[in-house]
């Protein structure tokens, strides 16, 4: 027990703060095959699943070249969103006009959209 400056019994407080009980705001989960490319325009991805979405805030994949196998490719466009990219083997890429987030989807076959 502490002793106050007059030989009474002092109050002590004490300060906790509790680790892990109030939840951290999410980041958006950049999956491994693009963490490498973020930010390096001419960068090459191979997709492994779509679709995908990445977040721009996350990951800014401008000039980077999305593949995904027996569909094709396409380069991520620079400019303000709201682009949308197909090709004849139905790869899709998709820039949101206001966040930027690049989606990759495919349609059809392998080798034949």
């Amino acid at each position: 027990m502490a002793v106050g400056r007059h030989g009474c019994p002092g109050v002590m407080a004490v300060t906790m703060v509790a680790s892990g009980s109030s939840p951290q705001p999410s980041r958006p989960v950049v999956p491994p095959e693009f963490r490498a490319a973020c930010g390096h325009p001419g960068a090459h991805v191979t997709v492994r699943k779509v679709p995908v979405t990445i977040s721009h805030a996350a990951c800014d994949l401008t000039g980077v070249v999305i593949s995904y196998p027996g569909h094709g490719g396409a380069t991520v466009p620079r400019g303000r969103g709201g682009i949308g990219i197909a090709n004849s083997l139905g790869l899709t890429l998709t820039v949101d006009p206001g966040t930027l987030d690049v989606t990759v989807n495919v349609t059809g076959s392998p080798g034949n959209g």
